[in-house]
């Protein structure tokens, strides 16, 4: 992901120092191609650099850190766009709001790292994902975390995507 980063003119210099793999791309497995798939992690890159908590990206003043996770999300979903499929740009659409809904609302919002993975899942072609993630997702919204988590813990949620999304007292608590 830091060559498709280092790669955007517009953002190459706000780079960090830190290395960081590639955490949704290996989970899109044979639907989306390579290029695709990277669009996964820009978007995820995007949420997290408005959270304060970029992976690869240096951490930045509150208003450069809005447009480039801004500009993450947006060459994020051209990347995403570019496979044709209808229904991954709708959910990645939908997770971006509710992500963004649930910090807003409660900014120790729990299973945001499973509604990630459950998204991704359902992006993937997993039948169980797809169609439970509409009613997790108000789930989620409401509060009640306890849908998305069944999906994502069915998948399985790498350590580090719930490191990168979950709050740092919830991690504690999980360890």
């Amino acid at each position: 992901m830091r060559q498709a980063l280092a790669d955007e003119p517009l953002i190459a210099d706000a780079i960090g120092d830190h290395p960081a793999r590639p955490l949704l791309a290996p989970l899109a497995g044979p639907h989306l191609g390579e290029h695709e798939a990277v669009g996964l992690d820009l978007i995820l890159e995007g949420f997290l650099m408005h959270r304060g908590r970029p992976r690869v990206l240096a951490p930045a003043p509150r208003d450069r850190a809005l447009l480039l996770g801004d500009y993450c999300y947006a060459r994020g979903l051209v990347r995403v766009a570019a496979a044709g499929d209808l229904f991954a740009i709708s959910a990645l659409s939908e997770l971006i709001a509710t992500s963004t809904g649930c910090v807003a609302d409660d900014e120790s919002a729990r299973g945001l790292a499973a509604l990630w993975r459950a998204t991704v899942g359902a992006i993937a072609g997993d039948l169980h994902a797809r169609e439970g993630l509409p009613a997790a997702r108000v789930a989620i919204a409401a509060g009640d975390a306890a849908p998305v988590e069944a999906i994502g813990a069915r998948l399985g949620i790498p350590a580090e995507l719930h490191a990168a999304l979950e709050p740092a007292h919830e991690q504690e608590s999980a360890a």
